[in-house]
């Protein structure tokens, strides 16, 4: 009997053990042989490694090592990511070295660093008091609370609502439904016949994932107007959606109850910059140039330009939008979980953001990670072994997401 991650299995092996859920509902039985379509099951369930009949070795897909090129590029990228961090703690090694075979494993390649021109002298930013005094009367501007959000939540917190019922909701956003459609009849899925009806699509896809990708749909529609020379949306999306999926994927591995208000903790844990490139694009483009210029992390550059960071200026749009206040303290403090009401739910947050970070899965603009508490690891049950399930369950996880990508 052994362990074996599912992109491993194979049709012919043999199940050692019953499966499960995260419900513990039975997926499969003991002694069920393995076909195809059991593997897309477990796939859809999130299981992420069953145990099966015989020995695994040499079944693993095996890893071939990059060009010495390539692997020059990884490690200059990565050297660059952790370099504010004790490279000497043994799991902030374990991370490097994960990040370093994922990256090279899917050709996650270093993007070229965006160096936006310099704001010319006559309408450079005129300093932090400048732009508290702005900040002041920023309510009047920020986006309200995406109603499609909010009616979902109430749908799912409904113990009588049906799929049909969330189907009602979902169909009254044309974006929401197109993209629901557009996952469920993806390849990750692999359904014989095409699926036409949104409710279909909610029992194949699960609501809370829903409630998640309406979130991620959201975030970008109110923020679709930023310049490109600031920020790649879809990077950024890119990795808050990773980060969101880490904090989910931790909390379920600490039995968590709050799992899915991690994943939108991780979802939006930058959304204070994306206020920053939005209303402030002159601070924007200074801080960005600053932390390029001084080789150091844009967190520190925003305090310098701007005299406080986006965790901060965070805090405006999560209380417009009447977020829970657990919610508001993991993003505000995910850069000092320490100070959190909840240091246990901020410093998974943070560790999320750094395996984002770290995997080059998209990009907050960020050029290095600012630190992060080496307390954390211990306290949120992140070992070697845990990390590479996490991973494994994240990529698996995010794999169906691919869709939102899409031009």
């Amino acid at each position: 009997m052994a362990f074996i991650a599912v992109d491993d299995l194979e049709p012919g092996m043999v199940l050692s053990e019953d499966v499960f859920d995260v419900n513990t509902r039975l997926l499969l039985s003991k002694g069920q042989q393995i076909v195809p379509k059991h593997i897309r099951v477990l796939k859809i369930w999130g299981v992420n490694q069953v145990k099966i009949i015989g020995d695994v070795k040499g079944r693993s897909k095996a890893f071939h090592a990059a060009d010495p090129e390539k692997e020059a590029s990884v490690k200059q990228a990565l050297d660059t990511v952790f370099k504010h961090l004790n490279l000497e703690h043994p799991i902030f090694q374990e991370i490097y070295q994960a990040s370093q075979a994922y990256r090279l494993q899917h050709d996650l390649l270093p993007p070229e660093s965006l160096i936006p021109p310099r704001t010319s002298a006559g309408t450079a930013p005129k300093g932090p008091h400048s732009i508290k005094k702005r900040i002041q009367k920023l309510d009047e501007v920020l986006p309200e609370a995406p109603f499609i959000v909010t009616e979902l939540n109430q749908v799912i917190a409904d113990d009588r609502s049906t799929s049909n019922d969330l189907a009602r909701v979902v169909n009254k956003s044309p974006s929401l439904s197109a993209v629901l459609l557009k996952i469920v009849n993806s390849a990750f899925y692999g359904f014989p016949s095409k699926i036409d009806r949104i409710s279909r699509a909610v029992t194949i896809i699960g609501t809370k994932q829903i409630s998640s990708i309406a979130l991620g749909i959201s975030v970008m529609q109110s923020f679709k107007d930023i310049p490109e020379e600031l920020v790649d949306m879809q990077g950024f999306l890119r990795h808050s959606l990773t980060a969101g999926l880490t904090a989910r994927v931790i909390a379920a591995l600490n039995n968590l109850l709050e799992t899915e208000q991690l994943f939108v903790s991780g979802l939006l844990h930058d959304i204070g910059k994306l206020i920053v490139y939005k209303y402030f694009p002159e601070y924007a483009r200074e801080t960005l140039y600053t932390a390029m210029a001084s080789n150091s992390c844009v967190f520190a550059a925003e305090k310098k330009v701007m005299g406080l960071n986006h965790t901060q200026i965070a805090r405006l749009l999560l209380k417009k939008w009447h977020l829970p206040s657990e919610l508001e303290d993991m993003i505000v403090h995910h850069h000092s979980p320490n100070k959190a009401a909840s240091p246990k739910g901020a410093g998974i947050v943070q560790f999320a953001d750094l395996l984002a970070h770290g995997l080059g899965i998209g990009s907050s603009g960020e050029r290095s990670i600012p630190g992060a508490d080496p307390t954390v690891p211990d306290d949120i049950g992140i070992g070697p072994h845990t990390l590479h399930t996490v991973i494994r369950q994240v990529s698996q996880q995010l794999a169906p997401l691919e869709i939102l990508f899409e031009s």
